[in-house]
């Protein structure tokens, strides 16, 4: 539990809320004491002055002392906080001092005015047990000792921190709860994840997990995950009928074998009844080498493990030279095979594989082909890109048929592909060369009307 990423997300979450919690309370409270403080400052530098301005007026309108004391006794009744007044006068007499000091304390006693200062205020921890602020102002009519006590200011932080401290551990059991809930609810999608996922198999493969309503990183990592699924779906599914398919197509060689074996151990055949076993054992174990090389061919290639050469390629000199092995192919049926004059066309990759890809085309178009038909063969380039196209005027291909053309072992007739030699791989073998090189491969057909594959290839840069 301690080391689930749950438990951490909601620890973290009231650690966050907690220190964000304490580092406002301490802002504030800075904040507060600093206002007040300044607050204090101000109110005694204006009751300082108002008592300097009183003596001044007093002195020019030559008004008794005791009037003077009086109209400053009454503006400290006044005031709502209470005051500790002292005045001296030029003199070097005691002028004012307020009732609240007493006959013992002395405000001057407490005050360290430097000599090239008039004004000074300051904290007077020392005086009755209790702070105060001192403020000092000499003038020529005397000296102005005033202070306050500083609970004005540090009631209210205390308080504060009070009200600080009670909502502290309230603060933290509601971040504690609410990160408990919003881990909860954010991985209770993760655990269907982790619950759908270790039901998952093989064959169950057609399991989904709930789409999430809001596009959030769980909706995606969910999409992403049953992408997933569905690519594995796919993938096996391919894979099972790709070894059904295999296993179809080497059956039928090794059944047609052992019954020619089995045929060959009558004693009564003739010598030239065996020999005819021997050459279709030899065509059966042919054709079984064939599937078996193309089955490692497109196996490495789907691993990468077929690493094809990069180099320049001259497409038309090697269109040539597969025009003149298509010709001998085509003869089997008397097809014609023309080819226009290829341009020059250089491309990057593999010769012996882009060579391997047009004869695969060229012999689909010999097996599907009309005898004495005729096969196109054409390459130029267009928009950048090399073309080759290879047409015939066979069978052609259905709509249903197009769409699986180039999977692997399908035909579109078993039975006449057998017939002719073929087990549903070379298109498979031609789209893998073509899509290897950066290239894609397409077909264009028409039933009784003929086919017509195109290969597109990027040129080589210069």
């Amino acid at each position: 539990m301690f080391r689930s990423i749950r438990f951490r997300l909601a620890l973290w979450y009231t650690i966050v809320v907690a220190t964000t919690f304490v580092f406002v309370s301490l802002a504030i409270y800075e904040y507060i004491n600093r206002t007040l403080s300044a607050s204090l400052d101000q109110t005694i530098t204006n009751e300082v002055r108002w008592i300097i301005t009183r003596l001044e007026k007093s002195k020019l309108r030559s008004e008794s002392r005791q009037t003077t004391r009086e109209d400053i006794f009454e503006h400290a009744g006044f005031f709502p906080v209470k005051e500790y007044i002292e005045i001296w006068d030029s003199n070097g007499t005691l002028f004012y001092h307020s009732a609240n000091l007493g006959d013992e304390d002395t405000l001057a006693a407490y005050a360290h005015l430097p000599l090239d200062q008039t004004f000074q205020i300051s904290t007077i921890t020392t005086f009755r047990n209790h702070d105060i602020r001192l403020a000092v102002q000499k003038t020529p009519v005397g000296s102005v000792f005033l202070a306050m006590p500083t609970e004005s200011i540090t009631a209210p932080g205390n308080q504060l921190l009070r009200i600080f401290a009670w909502l502290g551990p309230l603060v933290i059991i509601v971040a504690a709860v609410g990160g408990a809930y919003l881990a909860r609810k954010s991985f209770s999608k993760i655990n269907q994840v982790i619950d759908i996922a270790q039901r998952i198999t093989a064959d169950r493969l057609y399991d989904r997990i709930p789409e999430h309503p809001t596009d959030d990183e769980i909706g995606k990592i969910i999409s992403t995950f049953n992408d997933m699924i569905s690519r594995l779906d796919a993938s096996f599914t391919q894979m099972k009928q790709f070894s059904a398919d295999a296993s179809h197509e080497l059956r039928t060689p090794l059944t047609v074998m052992r019954s020619q074996l089995e045929t060959a151990l009558n004693s009564k055949i003739t010598h030239l009844e065996l020999k005819k076993i021997i050459a279709n054992c030899l065509d059966e174990t042919l054709r079984m080498s064939a599937i078996i090389e193309n089955l490692l061919l497109l196996a490495k290639g789907d691993t990468g493990q077929d690493h094809l050469k990069q180099e320049k390629v001259d497409l038309g000199k090697l269109i040539r030279e597969t025009y003149d092995e298509s010709v001998i192919i085509a003869s089997q049926k008397s097809i014609t095979v023309t080819l226009d004059s290829p341009p020059h066309v250089i491309v990057s990759g593999d010769e012996q594989r882009l060579h391997q890809m047009l004869l695969n085309l060229i012999d689909n178009a010999v097996k599907y082909g009309r005898d004495r038909g005729t096969i196109f063969l054409r390459l130029n380039k267009e928009d950048g890109m090399a073309k080759i196209r290879v047409a015939d005027d066979g069978i052609g291909i259905s709509e249903h048929d197009m769409a699986r053309i180039f999977d692997r072992f399908y035909r579109v007739d078993r039975a006449r592909s057998r017939e002719l030699g073929g087990v549903g791989l070379g298109l498979s073998i031609a789209k893998w060369i073509a899509e290897t090189h950066g290239g894609t491969i397409g077909v264009a057909s028409k039933v009784d009307k003929g086919s017509e594959f195109t290969v597109i290839l990027p040129l080589s840069p210069q």
